[in-house]
């Protein structure tokens, strides 16, 4: 309204792989409407297209239901994974998100005090209304294979699934430990419980396999959305033939009037089309791009005297002013030690006024598109320095 222009860093909250307005997705989407129809209710040859090619880059997946949303594709995993494997504890981590559903919103953003000291907590409820669900959640510290394996001990023969990001994306951005996903895979297997990659902002953002193909770790059940319909609302979770025919059978249920609509087919095919066909040169210029950001991150601010700590995984990068210089973040808690949100908040507003948006919460990630030139990222740099010079004075 007051004609300002941004550099957006939020791209969205994720999904914006390709930009606001990608000519190559819009022309698909655009074609679909005017030609086909948004909705037909009915399965089509979309379906099978898209799935078809998920499967080539998530191997593990065999099978796929479609989902309007990640909550809701979340939410249908967890009650697939009750129902495989006939046990109702479900194992989240501390920072993790996974929607707003009753059956994992836990108080993701929870202080440490309320955390407590102990390694294994019940869940706490995420918001008000919620009649004491998530029912049979515990949660533990994430990066932690000891707490983990501590935890399935406790609830030995209890356990459906342990419901993980396999790159934390909801506490700024902190990679797995060296080692550490190969862990969680050993123990769920030896423990009987499935494992469930949230891939809901990994997933065709940091490699187009997400961080099972970075990783080279597979889980039993994958989430997918975000990056999957380019800014259109779609989410897919899917398995192997065998975990899936609890809902090919009918025994579990799973629909939608909208799920897997022709619009958003249209726009998750046109996706996955240009990743299958150009996916090495996206990704290579997503990486370098990241690199050349995070790089100029780490070098005003330490420059600047400013204590801080800079960590990406591809072309998601977090950024957390701290009160003390601090090597890095491997957990939540030690975020919510060292981050200052206040000072955050006020670099966030400074950068409104310089033409840069990042999210003002220091625990979202900031993203990097192909829309994103070199230029348009040494801009941003120039302003964040700008900023910095501005808040020192």
């Amino acid at each position: 309204m007051d004609e300002n222009e941004y550099l957006d860093l939020n791209m969205a909250y994720g999904p914006l792989l390709f930009g606001h307005r990608p000519q190559f997705l819009i022309a698909r989407v655009v074609h679909q409407l005017q030609e086909k129809g948004s909705q037909l209710g009915f399965p089509q040859e979309l379906n099978f297209l898209v799935a078809e090619k998920v499967k080539q880059i998530f191997p593990s997946i065999q099978l796929l239901r479609f989902a309007n949303s990640g909550t809701e594709a979340v939410a249908s995993a967890v009650r697939l994974a009750r129902a495989f494997t006939r046990r109702p504890s479900v194992i989240l981590f501390e920072g993790h998100y996974h929607g707003w559903s009753d059956a994992v919103f836990h108080r993701y953003h929870a202080s440490v005090e309320a955390l407590g000291d102990e390694a294994l907590v019940a869940a706490i409820p995420g918001t008000d209304g919620m009649n004491g669900a998530p029912y049979d959640a515990y949660v533990v510290r994430w990066n932690d294979a000891s707490a983990l394996s501590d935890a399935l001990d406790r609830l030995d023969g209890s356990v459906a699934a342990v419901v993980m990001e396999p790159v934390m994306g909801n506490a700024g951005v902190i990679a797995p430990r060296p080692g550490y996903l190969d862990a969680v895979r050993r123990l769920t297997r030896q423990h009987g419980a499935l494992l469930v990659f949230d891939e809901v902002i990994s997933g065709m953002r940091v490699a187009p396999g997400g961080a099972q193909e970075l990783y080279g770790v597979a889980s039993d059940i994958t989430v997918i959305s975000k990056v999957l319909g380019g800014g259109f609302p779609i989410a897919a979770f899917g398995a192997s033939e065998e975990i899936m025919q609890p809902i090919v059978s009918g025994q579990v249920f799973h629909g939608g009037v909208y799920s897997g609509n022709a619009m958003v087919l249209s726009a998750a095919d046109a996706v996955l089309t240009h990743l299958l066909t150009d996916g090495e040169s996206i990704y290579a210029g997503l990486n370098a791009r990241a690199e050349q950001f995070t790089a100029g991150l780490e070098e005003m601010m330490t420059r600047c005297g400013v204590p801080h700590v800079v960590q990406h995984v591809g072309p998601m990068i977090s950024l957390a002013l701290t009160r003390t210089d601090v090597a890095g973040f491997s957990d939540y808690r030690e975020v919510c030690r060292h981050a200052d949100a206040e000072r955050y908040i006020q670099l966030q507003h400074a950068l409104l006024d310089r033409g840069v948006y990042i999210h003002p919460n220091r625990f979202e990630p900031m993203y990097l598109s192909t829309a994103h030139s070199p230029q348009d990222v040494a801009e941003a740099l120039d302003r964040f320095d700008d900023t910095l010079q501005h808040i020192r004075g």
